[in-house]
């Protein structure tokens, strides 16, 4: 049996890496004493898995754990048990039972839903216009753990559109961005190539990132939930 549950990462909690994030979920999973599966071999380890992994900074409402179970479990009862003995900044908000043969949740990831507030109040009309209407956008972002140094990524192929509104002291934008097996893009990687690419001055140290959403594809390859609409639901 195998359990998915979306769980959150709150602000409180936003600056831990992602390793710590999992090590945390792996902690809390022993402390709810669910009666989770270990590899076999030498050095046995939870079978648990997340479904993509958020940049530091970022809170996300819509993380995704698979446990898998070495005997079946109630699941309303597995989610408030696991519930209860997370910390501080990670919380369940829905749970369902998948199929054992499904495909890995990592490879059924294929895109998420983000909102960035900035303190900024210039017009970006024009260069959100520009961004929609342009068939590529080429970006170098830094990549320390290659003989380059750099590698530069197409912005459109992951982020095609983006929406923008703004208020006296805020901009706030909204887009989707595609997560594929190679890889996906950081949100903060998109605000800097807006000040590359159209001469903006975001003050990217200070952006709010929030994952509002993270979803699958299906057969037609339209988006739908990670979750199925009869997953139980806490609080």
């Amino acid at each position: 049996m195998k359990l998915r549950m979306q769980i959150t990462k709150d602000k409180d909690i936003r600056f831990i890496s992602h390793l710590e994030y999992v090590r945390t979920i792996g902690r809390a999973i022993r402390r709810a004493k669910l009666p989770a599966a270990y590899s076999e071999g030498f050095n046995p380890h939870l079978k648990f898995s997340l479904a993509s992994a958020l940049g530091v900074g970022v809170v996300s409402y819509t993380e995704f754990v698979e446990i898998e179970l070495a005997e079946p479990m109630e699941i309303e009862k597995a989610a408030l048990a696991l519930d209860a003995a997370l910390p501080r900044g990670i919380r369940v908000l829905a749970a369902d039972a998948v199929d054992t043969h499904h495909a890995a949740l990592m490879s059924q990831a294929a895109g998420a839903s983000y909102r960035i507030t900035l303190p900024y109040s210039k017009d970006v009309s024009a260069a959100v216009a520009e961004f929609n209407a342009a068939p590529e956008l080429l970006f170098k972002k830094a990549a320390p753990k290659t003989k380059a140094k750099f590698k530069e990524i197409d912005v459109k192929f992951y982020i095609p559109q983006l929406t923008a509104e703004q208020t006296e002291t805020e901009t706030i934008f909204s887009f989707d961005c595609k997560i594929t097996p190679t890889g996906s893009m950081k949100a903060v990687d998109l605000l800097n190539a807006l000040n590359e690419q159209y001469g903006l001055a975001l003050p990217v140290e200070m952006a709010d990132i929030e994952r509002l959403r993270l979803y699958r594809n299906n057969k037609n390859g339209k988006p739908i939930p990670m979750l199925n609409s009869d997953a139980v639901t806490l609080g």
